[in-house]
């Protein structure tokens, strides 16, 4: 029963920070209390669904459709040195880039990524991915090599899956090839939102409502911070109150018609559904009368002169004492912010904190991450644009360093080993590499880029780069009527497909792509003795048969 009650317990504060935090630093016009502060934020979040929400939906359908990707990992001239050393002093001048360029598309049932694999900006080889959700087998198909097709099941068949989990599989897959099969309308999402907002906002007690001063990192603005408690019997109604709401609620039952094609099965999935709820409020009942009154969760809100949200944090109150376990806090001073966050449990914690200037709808400033107290990564921003012309579409860069942990002198010079040590000595050896993350985007033309470079002493070893867009799509194959197929799960097939493949167009490729004619000659050396090697047991296998076929027959003659 205390197993139960603590369950509920970290449920319903999960639900309450994430109800909470989704208002973010909305803006509370004319709030005079905790909870006309909160229910104002609310407001205004639900107000802006529609648009958000349409445009998401919209967004995806247009991926789904047909998008591009282009992953592309440039090797600098520092990384070829680093390769090179650690090939032995092997001469690989020739190493620029590795690339892969996409077309994806989710039609039908049917995932497909047509790719191309480049080396130097030449392609080496065409590779084609279908995943049929309908039947749960995915297709493989490399064209340079041969014409046929690789098939496989998404799943094993083994008898440690059971038809249940198979059949969740299968809808699971399913609902990723298309969300909007599963999600909301905006309007409907707008309404539950609304509703079980206020339920959980309704069921806090004001606290205190005092004037404090938000302050992070030098900067900071006075505000009025409004308390709100909860007490752990009082969490157990609000569960009570969103599981009794949402039993017999129509937004919830209707997106179960939504769900599900087949009327009856839908009536039989909502009313699993209802039943599930019964048991949840029944288990609730029973275990009640364990709850009290000594620990509560605390919910506190900061509001600038403005009625804007500068600050939230969410706590377990004992007694007198509040536990922060999430803080975020972002006061502002003209074109100068700063910002917090941090989690907390138990003894350890994470905070990301920092500030900057906002000039021209650019961000510059210096943030950092420190885990239990200790700074682990420092980050410096650069022209990020805080407003960006369609959302998602930023344009900015960041610099990451990893900073020499500091060490205790009086225990290094006492010879003493500390727990933090082991810590240490695994950030000190990020000391010296560094990574440079750069965004670009083009709004007008639905692209983006990011650029993640790997640094050693300020040299760049490495760039990848990632771009995305949307594309005309992919023409899908009828799997029905392919030519041929291999079994990728039967070596026999596997090794029928090895022994047809034809090497030489990707071979040429290859040298092509400015690979030495020494390193090219190695190479195919190295497929065919792995071709020949596994062709070598189905031969093998069939002389032994006609060896015991042989004997049988002189065994019977005698």
């Amino acid at each position: 029963m205390n197993r139960t009650r603590q369950i509920l317990k970290k449920s319903a504060a999960a639900v309450l920070c994430a109800s909470l935090i989704l208002s973010g630093s909305s803006t509370a016009f004319a709030a005079g209390s905790y909870q006309e502060t909160e229910k104002a934020a609310l407001n205004k979040l639900t107000d802006g669904i529609p648009e958000t929400w349409d445009t998401y939906l919209e967004n995806y359908k247009k991926s789904a459709a047909g998008s591009k990707s282009n992953m592309t990992l440039k090797v600098e001239d520092t990384g070829r040195a680093l390769i090179g050393a650690l090939m032995g002093g092997t001469d690989v001048s020739w190493l620029q880039s590795i690339s892969l360029d996409s077309n994806i598309s989710i039609k039908d049932g049917v995932e497909a990524i047509v790719s191309s694999v480049l080396l130097n900006d030449n392609k080496l080889c065409d590779f084609n991915v279908y995943m049929d959700l309908a039947n749960m087998m995915e297709y493989i198909q490399i064209p340079e090599l041969s014409d046929s097709y690789m098939k496989a099941p998404v799943s094993s068949d083994s008898e440690e899956n059971s038809e249940e989990a198979q059949q969740f599989l299968n809808t699971y897959m399913t609902t990723l090839s298309d969300l909007t099969f599963v999600l909301p309308d905006s309007k409907t999402l707008s309404t539950l939102l609304d509703r079980y907002g206020n339920i959980i906002i309704d069921s806090f007690e004001e606290g205190s409502s005092v004037e404090e001063s938000v302050s992070v990192d030098g900067i900071s603005e006075e505000c009025t911070a409004y308390e709100g408690i909860i007490s752990e019997k009082s969490a157990y109604t609000i569960v009570e109150k969103v599981l009794t709401t949402a039993k017999d609620d129509e937004e919830i039952k209707a997106l179960f018609d939504q769900w599900s094609d087949d009327a009856s099965n839908e009536e039989n999935q909502y009313k699993d559904f209802q039943n599930l709820i019964t048991d949840a409020l029944d288990d609730m009942n029973r275990d009640d009368e364990g709850s009290t009154e000594n620990e509560a969760f605390s919910s506190k809100v900061w509001v600038n002169g403005d009625g804007k949200i500068v600050g939230r944090q969410f706590g377990i109150t004992d007694g007198t004492d509040t536990t922060p376990v999430f803080t975020w806090k972002a006061p502002s001073e003209g074109e100068d912010s700063a910002l917090l966050l941090e989690l907390a449990a138990d003894d350890s914690s994470f905070t990301f904190t920092g500030s900057g200037k906002t000039a021209d709808g650019l961000l510059n400033g210096d943030y950092i991450l420190a885990v239990n107290g200790t700074e682990t990564v420092d980050i410096n921003v650069e022209n990020l644009e805080t407003k960006p012309a369609k959302a998602g579409y930023y344009n900015g860069t960041f610099n990451i360093s990893f900073p020499a942990a500091e060490t205790d002198s009086s225990d290094s010079e006492a010879g003493e080993s500390t727990e933090d040590d082991t810590d240490t000595s695994a950030t000190d050896m990020l000391v010296g590499f560094g990574a440079v993350i750069k965004l670009t985007s083009d709004a007008d033309a639905d692209t983006s880029t990011l650029d993640l470079t790997v640094t050693t002493s300020g040299a760049a070893l490495a760039t990848l780069s990632i771009t995305g867009s949307y594309g005309e799509g992919v023409e899908i194959p009828d799997f029905a009527s392919l030519d041929k197929t291999y079994d990728a799960t039967d070596d026999e097939a596997m090794t029928e497909y090895l022994t047809e493949i034809n090497w030489d167009t990707f071979l040429a490729n290859v040298k092509a792509a400015g690979v030495p004619d020494e390193l090219a000659t190695q190479l195919e050396d190295v497929l065919k003795a792995a071709v020949e090697s596994a062709s070598q047991p189905a031969e093998e296998e069939n002389a032994d048969t006609e060896t015991d076929t042989d004997t049988t027959a002189e065994d019977d003659a005698a």
